[in-house]
């Protein structure tokens, strides 16, 4: 329930004359206020990527006109759900929303923000007259208490996770996490890549006839892991469990049996089985037990399968809270379906 902060100071609320959002300083002061009386909350701060374009291109009255148009988009939604809007400076936004802390519930309002901009025909309309073609939004978010006890902590890992967003390459949002973006700052030789550089990188290091193949599979899989901050990649197969990457953070994974996912298929790459801990308390008592025992948080197990023979399993764990994206499903399938194409051309075994 939204404190009766906003009762308390209607008469010192200011609003942003241009988007008419809350403005800077009117912001803080709730933001401050929320931490004075320890309400849990998650902040989001949204920033339009390469917004400079439109004003430089179009010029700033179309650009006043964007800020407009998105601003209100973003409130459609975080106001749905009980949030404020705030308008920090210049094309970046922040927003709060009370008592929401758990992370697939964070996960889908950001989710939502960040559909909505993509498929809204007024920016895109605006899109169509940039030679680009391209108007989208970074978030970076957290969440009071668990990621900062203050003001200035909280704008720091947010920072850091929008950072991240950007690294990934933009159009996307990160909620932090302090294990994985702690040190987001000290790596920033992280390279920045696109889908498809990614599936390229796969394509040519796996056909890389320099080194074996099993050489081949660590190389990327070290890669991949690290660049879509997973804990463990491995391969299963009748009883037999390999790490392939691993960050450290889980050293008691284990087989698990892949009939044990079967009733957890649910995923729009059909091949694809995946799971969130959080979620298995009424599904699957037996697989969660497991998990707890091994630290899991999410698991993705991938059939390494070509239409002639099924050699075994990919899986993929975090330790973390997270929630599968579409694009890193479809790069672990294409790992596990060009991993199997090659041991069947090379006749090698898993």
């Amino acid at each position: 329930m939204k404190t009766d902060y906003f009762i308390k100071e209607k008469d010192n609320m200011v609003l942003d004359p241009l988007t008419n959002v809350l403005s800077r300083k009117s912001f803080y002061g709730y933001f401050e206020y929320l931490i004075k009386i320890n309400k849990p909350f998650t902040f989001f701060f949204l920033d339009f990527d390469d917004f400079k374009s439109i004003n430089d291109i179009l010029g700033h009255n179309a650009g006043d006109e964007a800020l407009i148009i998105t601003a209100k988009r973003i409130c459609s939604v975080i106001e749905s759900h009980g949030g404020v809007v705030g308008r920090f400076g210049g094309d970046e936004f922040m927003a709060i929303i009370e008592d929401l802390t758990v992370y697939e519930d964070v996960w889908r309002i950001a989710s939502e923000v960040s559909s909505l901009i993509r498929k809204d025909n007024d920016i895109k309309n605006i899109e169509k007259a940039l030679p680009a073609g391209r108007f989208t939004l970074t978030q970076g978010i957290a969440r009071f208490p668990l990621d900062g006890k203050t003001l200035d902590e909280i704008f720091d890992v947010t920072d850091r996770a929008l950072y991240r967003g950007k690294q990934k390459g933009k159009n996307c949002f990160i909620i932090y996490n302090h294990e994985l973006h702690k040190n987001i700052f000290k790596d920033r030789e992280m390279r920045n890549l696109d889908t498809k550089s990614i599936i390229d990188f796969i394509f040519a290091n796996l056909n890389d006839n320099s080194k074996t193949l099993d050489e081949n599979l660590k190389h990327v899989s070290q890669f991949i892991g690290s660049y879509y901050n997973v804990s463990i990649i491995s391969k299963n197969s009748a009883g037999k469990f390999e790490i392939l990457y691993s960050n450290g953070q889980i050293n008691n994974a284990k087989y698990v049996d892949e009939k044990l996912y079967l009733d957890l298929k649910s995923s729009e790459i059909d091949s694809m089985i995946y799971m969130y801990i959080t979620r298995l308390s009424d599904v699957h008592k037996e697989l969660k037990k497991l998990f707890e025992e091994q630290s899991i948080h999410a698991s993705l197990l991938i059939p390494c399968e070509t239409k002639q023979k099924k050699y075994g399993y990919f899986r993929v764990d975090s330790k973390h809270e997270r929630i599968w994206t579409k694009e890193e499903k479809i790069v672990f399938q294409i790992i596990a379906s060009l991993y199997a194409l090659i041991l069947e051309i090379k006749n090698e075994k898993f």
